[in-house]
């Protein structure tokens, strides 16, 4: 590490409030951490559009909503009766999960150059937060100690949105299906949903890129030039008469639809921990970044997946 790159990254953790323990600093200020993870998702395209909330208390239960329809009361023959439109809850518990990376004294050079403090905070909270939608949409089940070369894609890190409808049973099984057309799974899928939801224009179909392969893209340059936030894509044409998009780790062959806001991340608040470790033996400087979080449908009712999808070339 250069003699610059010393000054900066300790003018950076001096700003962050780091505090000296045995053999690492440390930011005590989870608020400050939790700062960072806000920042990365309003700069995330995906992230910025679904439901992102910190909670105090977890475990705890989200409850499913369903929005009143207008009615009319003839009140002569009798009274208006509210409606108790809660469907329902789901449970939910943020548990911890870490991002754990290794910065070789060369990479943190680069950032020397350049505004430190800003450089360093989008890398790391791009990598977590890609990894959060990585882990969101392939994420089938919690194990104690997970195995990244087993499970690439973080299967075994929290139990994602895709897996959670497939529990609930709100999925449709293309290969049931055969000869029926992207259109017709469509319109086979939507029948699992609300009439009012159905006809409200909120529902987007997330595609993969197999079922969006003949669609029409506008792709800019900041897209390619910053991938990892740019990370939706929407088509320029309706599949299946919906809007449709595609994120980055979203399954190849398959279609979730719903509203974006009822996807959601749960962090709870003071869970989020920041260490820097110094190994000059590795000529790198380690971070471990953690915190507690978990993955909801808000409402099970109001999402559909279609499975196993063969796109004709």
């Amino acid at each position: 590490m250069n003699k610059t790159t010393i000054v900066k990254f300790t003018e950076y953790k001096q700003n962050l409030g780091v505090e000296t323990g045995v053999g690492v600093d440390y930011v005590n200020d989870h608020k400050k951490v939790e700062r960072m993870i806000e920042q990365g998702i309003q700069e995330n395209a995906f992230l910025r559009l679904i439901s992102t909330k910190f909670v105090v208390d977890s475990p705890n239960k989200a409850y499913e909503m369903s929005l009143p329809i207008v009615s009319t009361t003839d009140t002569k023959q009798g009274e208006r009766q509210p409606k108790n439109y809660i469907q329902g809850d789901t449970a939910f518990e943020c548990k911890q999960i870490n991002l754990d990376v290794c910065l070789p004294y060369s990479d943190l050079d680069k950032f020397s150059t350049v505004d430190f403090e800003k450089a360093l905070n989008e890398a790391l909270g791009a990598e977590l937060l890609q990894n959060i939608v990585m882990v969101g949409f392939n994420g089938e089940r919690r194990e104690a100690d997970s195995n990244p070369a087993q499970n690439p894609l973080g299967q075994d890190v929290a139990k994602g949105w895709i897996k959670q409808v497939k529990d609930a049973g709100q999925v449709i099984d293309a290969g049931a299906h055969q000869g029926k057309s992207v259109n017709s799974l469509i319109k086979l899928a939507l029948e699992k949903l609300p009439i009012k939801l159905r006809e409200s224009g909120e529902l987007i179909a997330i595609c993969g890129a197999d079922v969006m392969a003949n669609s029409f893209v506008n792709i800019s340059y900041d897209d390619l030039q910053h991938t990892t936030k740019n990370n939706l894509l929407a088509a320029q044409n309706l599949i299946g008469g919906l809007k449709a998009v595609n994120v980055s780790y979203f399954p190849r062959n398959g279609i979730f639809i719903t509203p974006l806001a009822n996807l959601a991340v749960y962090f709870k608040q003071d869970t989020a921990r920041l260490f820097f470790k110094n190994e000059p033996e590795k000529s790198a400087e380690e971070v471990y970044f953690s915190v507690n979080l978990d993955f909801l449908l808000e409402n099970h009712r109001h999402a559909v997946y279609i499975d196993g999808l063969e796109v004709a070339e």
